[in-house]
């Protein structure tokens, strides 16, 4: 049963689920067939008092309070009723995934749960590789426009997301084995690279920044003569990366034309020094960039600090385009509330990353921080909640097995 649960997990963390149903494969969508057979192999596999223990971790609790919030503020929202259901069973969806996830990897050996993180990153990150050399079958319009490639992703930003979530979580198991580690670090910023994503680059130059700071080690290890050793060895390291990307990205050029033309092309600049663009241009000026979006919500918020209501920046018959940023999409939707409580879980998560001595956990929460500008559904990507839950295991293990 551990296996089928595995795989599963595997499935959702690397979106290969959606991909399978998109081609046909899998008859149902995932929240039809997959995660409902995920719950019931759960519920046959381990005793359901068992994951009682997991309500007091303050993740749940978050999730228990946005389920609480999403009800409530659905009451007075102006939003159709099928996008309130819609958001009220994603929250019930993601609490019970959560939980779930949270279980197997504290209760399962440390081998296992290293096979299940490192497949789900191999077959997301290749899934982009296969996608960038030969191409996936494109089952509809816009993956078929687009020049830059996702992968199972589809989206090269949740792509991206999801490879530097899992990486980071397969980099807790590779603490020792420094030419796999570095070997896997390689393959994480590569796969990166390719997606062309500014939030993903930015994420994986975090992880080599963090890293290295604290010598690729899960418990606190900086102090000031090991921060300036670290800061020579992350000038070598960046020096060495970027003459790399560039000798990639004029590879890009030379045998894929397509990479030359539109946001792919602009970025391919960007990196070469060759743009007359600033890294943000298009983010602002168009109406529909995050920059546009994140002044046009916080004056929303302004002008309403209690909320709009469940589902407000989902109606697109009031807005066009959603956030693009978690504070926001909180903020805008729950008010107040909601921002409070999800500032809660990233300090929260912070505080109790230094009270575990559990470093890799604080790299976690500083890319899940900067996540939270980039996008509006954090909770809603699998990978992101899988590699939550994965370390959330390592805070509350021991406290799980009293």
């Amino acid at each position: 049963m551990k296996y089928i649960l595995g795989l599963l997990l595997i499935l959702f963390a690397s979106y290969a689920d959606i991909f399978l149903y998109r081609i046909g494969i899998v008859p149902l969508p995932p929240a039809s067939f997959l995660i409902p057979l995920f719950m019931v192999v759960f519920i046959i596999k381990y005793p359901i008092k068992d994951i009682f223990v997991h309500f007091k971790s303050h993740t749940f609790r978050f999730f228990l309070a946005v389920l609480i919030l999403s009800t409530v503020y659905s009451s007075f929202t102006k939003t159709p009723g099928a996008v309130l259901t819609t958001i009220i069973v994603l929250d019930i969806i993601t609490i019970i995934l959560y939980i779930f996830a949270l279980h197997f990897f504290t209760v399962e050996d440390k081998k296992t749960v290293f096979i299940v993180i490192l497949l789900a990153f191999v077959v997301l990150s290749g899934s982009v590789w296969y996608d960038f050399i030969f191409g996936l079958p494109k089952y509809n319009l816009t993956l078929e426009q687009m020049v830059r490639k996702g992968g199972f992703g589809e989206n090269p930003n949740k792509a991206a997301s999801g490879i530097k979530f899992l990486a980071l979580a397969g980099l807790v198991f590779l603490e020792k084995a420094k030419a796999n580690k570095y070997l896997f670090i390689g393959l994480m910023v590569f796969s990166v690279f390719i997606t062309f994503s500014r939030s993903g680059i930015i994420s994986a130059v975090l992880i080599l920044m963090l890293g290295t700071m604290n010598n690729w080690s899960s418990s606190f290890q900086i102090s000031i003569p090991k921060l300036i050793k670290s800061v020579f060895r992350l000038m070598i390291l960046f020096t060495i990366l970027y003459m790399t990307l560039l000798a990639l990205a004029d590879v890009i050029r030379e045998n894929f034309p397509a990479f030359t033309r539109g946001a792919a092309g602009e970025r391919l600049d960007l990196l070469l020094g060759q743009s007359e663009k600033g890294v943000t241009s298009e983010d602002s000026g168009s109406g529909g960039g995050r920059g546009d979006l994140f002044i046009k919500y916080l004056n929303n918020f302004m002008d309403n600090p209690f909320g709009y209501g469940t589902g407000y920046s989902d109606d697109k018959n009031f807005n066009r385009l959603n956030t693009h940023n978690q504070y926001l999409y909180m903020a805008v939707n729950y008010g107040i509330i909601g921002l409070g409580i999800f500032l809660f879980l990233i300090f929260y998560g912070i505080n109790i990353s230094f009270r575990k001595d559990q470093f890799y956990c604080l790299i976690f929460y500083t890319l899940f921080i900067f996540e939270g500008f980039v996008a509006h559904n954090v909770f809603s990507e699998r990978a992101i909640l899988v590699c939550l839950a994965f370390f959330d295991s390592l805070i509350y293990k021991n406290d799980s097995a009293k």
